[in-house]
């Protein structure tokens, strides 16, 4: 576990980071406000998306820094935050499936925050369960109204109220959206993208129904970005912005086929942004090695002079904030549990290579009931029935698959080539799996045939069988 962990002590001025620590003023340190949208890909502008209309983040990372390579340790909601608030992987805290709350005696962010003086609180979606909730002093969702994806007044308003209630004393805040999760709606959500010049990947069809899937999430992530301008200004209004980082993060992969619920970068890859306006680098890019989200708790925790648990397998990056060029992680892990559909594939990741390892490889690629009702997946099946799909659409419906992926990253970035029967790549895919064992038991990963779950909708149709979580296992 040693491997996982690390000191790190910040100059800041004439005082170290450790030095405000030992002299427990508590003023001196940063606010931190943490916005985590609910699947959101690399759409943004700051990411290399020149239609999609993505000013406030785009601006955060000009005053700040952003990741190229920063990756996540699961492509499902609950799974990757409560990995992100705990420093540990899914599969360690027992919450490696969809809908699985934290047991009471996993420590969150909040916890360590509340020692170390800060105020701390949540808004919108969470996604861990109510013994995560219980490690917050303030729940801003309490007494509000919740309609569709957007921002509500009752909500912001309790998120100003916060604000205020801080004063002296620093605040943790982790606001959730909801956008850009499906289901969609057009009549709340303003359409501030044309159908017609977004960017449609390869694994989709290029047709009008996708392009029309594509605006509708391109749109949400509008309004998300309007929300995060809006909250920022309000810090900025308050004078509370220079003393405040601010992150930005998605919990997995774009909600559309082949990208959420799969561990191709399409599923696991996400956007993250660091801005502390005049304490760390403006308008730099970080791309020298690779950041996973399992130190997102640790690293925050560093710059409020806290330190979570030696039981933790996350470790603080905090350097790298105020020196892009020193290293990250040489590699990263991930894993897809249940969601929907049962799963047992692990990844391990380096910046050349990635090996995925499905247990389940006599089965199609599982999906989520969100995905397989959406405009996308139809327009997939529909070319499927027809035989007109091409080879890069039609990977996640073949059976059997591929036990083992490898994929040579640098010649082959959207992981469409399978290289594992290739002699040229053995040494290097034996070395990954030593890596992937190595890592198994190391955070205690159950073996694949400790358990099968029931899907709860069909693998080769999409089709939802039960609507609810819960009647598919007879509860």
């Amino acid at each position: 576990m040693n491997k996982y962990k690390t000191g790190l002590i910040l100059s800041i001025g004439m005082l170290t980071i450790s030095a405000l620590s030992a002299q427990k003023d508590v003023s001196s340190f940063p606010n931190i406000i943490v916005f985590i949208a609910d699947d959101a890909g690399m759409d943004f502008g700051c990411y290399g998306n020149k239609v999609i209309k993505t000013p406030n983040i785009d601006k955060l990372t000009r005053e700040g820094i952003r990741f190229e390579k920063a990756y996540l340790t699961s492509p499902q909601s609950s799974p990757s935050r409560t990995s992100m608030m705990t420093g540990m992987f899914a599969h360690t805290i027992g919450t490696e499936d969809l809908h699985i709350p934290i047991d009471s005696s996993t420590l969150m962010m909040p916890h360590y925050f509340k020692k170390a003086g800060y105020l701390t609180g949540f808004m919108q979606k969470t996604h861990w369960g109510k013994n995560g909730d219980n490690q917050f002093d303030r729940m801003l969702n309490d007494g509000a109204l919740i309609s569709g994806n957007e921002l509500s007044n009752e909500i912001y308003n309790n998120y100003t109220q916060f604000v205020e209630e801080a004063k002296d004393k620093p605040f943790f805040l982790w606001v959730g959206f909801w956008d850009p999760h499906r289901s969609y709606n057009r009549t709340i959500c303003p359409q501030e993208n044309d159908p017609a010049k977004l960017i449609v990947p390869p694994f989709l069809v290029d047709g009008e129904d996708t392009r029309r899937d594509l605006a509708d999430y391109y749109d949400e992530i509008t309004r998300m970005d309007g929300d995060i301008g809006r909250m920022v200004s309000y810090l900025e209004q308050k004078g509370i912005l220079e003393n405040t980082v601010v992150v930005f993060l998605s919990d997995n992969g774009m909600p559309f086929p082949r990208a959420k619920g799969t561990l191709y970068d399409s599923g696991i890859q996400t956007p993250l942004i660091f801005m502390w306006k005049n304490r760390i680098q403006k308008n730099v890019v970080h791309d020298n090695g690779l950041i996973s989200t399992i130190d997102l708790a640790p690293t925050l925790l560093e710059l409020a002079g806290a330190k979570m648990s030696d039981e933790v397998y996350g470790k603080s990056f905090m350097l790298i904030l105020f020196d892009h060029t020193k290293r990250g992680r040489d590699y990263i892990f991930a894993e897809r549990n249940w969601h929907d559909t049962d799963e047992y594939i692990r990844c391990v990741r380096t910046e050349k290579f990635k090996l995925i390892y499905n247990a389940y490889y006599e089965i199609p690629h599982g999906t989520a009931m969100d995905l397989s009702s959406s405009l996308s997946w139809y327009e997939l099946k529909d070319k499927q029935r027809k035989g007109e799909l091409r080879k890069e659409q039609m990977q996640i419906f073949e059976a059997p698959r591929a036990m083992v992926e490898i994929y040579d990253l640098e010649k082959d970035p959207y992981e469409l080539n399978n290289v594992a029967d290739l002699q040229a790549y053995y040494k290097e895919g034996r070395k990954m799996t030593q890596l992937l064992e190595e890592w198994q038991k190391e955070t205690k990963d159950h073996p694949w045939w400790w358990r099968r779950r029931p899907d709860q909708s069909d693998r080769v149709t999409g089709f939802p069988l039960y609507l609810k979580r819960g009647e598919f296992l007879g509860i």
